[in-house]
């Protein structure tokens, strides 16, 4: 049971849209659920106490339950990511009993300061993404796409340089399932081991790519890139940091 999975159940109101590009079949090693949950103005050390039994209650209730919870820096109000992995769609019809068992005895004592909740999926692009463990820190880099297939070349293109050129942060690249036409198609992940991480002085892709395989090369990257985003509302971030606290891990 991921913890995720009940969590849906709040959102089960927003349907899936069919908009989004497939990820390739070597890259659909896992399923990434993420849910956001949106805190009322004044209520997030209310929201952090009434969660922590609810997480303890699913953690006892089943021993295998692991995900991650990420507190959004900067933006509007206070947003919490509850994020987890399945091994396939299959796993949501597995029987939920620690969600049952848990829910409802918590339901009322954390939605009490909850304000908005919403649930997405993506899969992992292992061909565009480097390795990274040991961060608290991370920065979505967030695109819609106008042109897939000019897209999936250009950053196919670029990330084969940078992992020749054994670039060390490069990034994890995700294909989203199901967004709607204004959420991105497509997000890489940069990963920090803390926020003073994101003081050093980065090579970034732009500049490594020009290095190794000629600055020619690399604006014609870049202009490939530009030209297969939207015109409108093409490129947003958004910058989390873990919450240790209202994590858990099953190992």
């Amino acid at each position: 049971m991921k913890f995720n999975k009940f969590l849906l159940a709040l959102g089960a109101g927003a349907m899936l849209s069919a908009g989004a590009v497939l990820a390739q079949d070597e890259d659909e090693s896992y399923i990434l659920e993420m849910t956001e949950v949106g805190i009322k103005l004044g209520h997030t050390a209310k929201f952090r106490e009434a969660v922590k039994p609810y997480n303890a209650c699913i953690a006892e209730n089943d021993s295998d339950a692991d995900w991650s919870a990420w507190r959004n820096v900067g933006g509007d109000g206070t947003t919490y990511w509850f994020v987890s992995t399945m091994a396939n769609w299959a796993e949501m019809d597995e029987p939920n009993q620690a969600g049952e068992t848990c829910w409802p005895e918590h339901m009322d004592s954390i939605m009490a300061h909850v304000d908005s909740i919403s649930t997405s999926f993506a899969r992992p692009m292992a061909a565009w993404s480097g390795d990274a463990e040991d961060y608290d820190v991370v920065r979505l880099h967030q695109f819609r796409v106008d042109d897939g297939e000019l897209f999936r070349e250009t950053v196919g293109a670029i990330t084969s340089i940078l992992k020749e050129a054994e670039h060390e942060h490069l990034g994890s690249w995700y294909d989203m399932i199901g967004n709607s036409s204004n959420e991105p198609d497509y997000f890489v992940v940069s990963h920090y081991d803390n926020f003073a991480a994101m003081d050093e002085d980065r090579a970034g892709p732009y500049s490594v790519v020009s290095e190794h395989a000629g600055e020619e090369r690399a604006d014609e990257l870049w202009e490939q890139f530009g030209d297969a985003l939207h015109d409108d509302w093409e490129y947003f971030h958004l910058m989390l940091r873990r919450d240790a606290e209202l994590s858990h891990s099953g190992d």
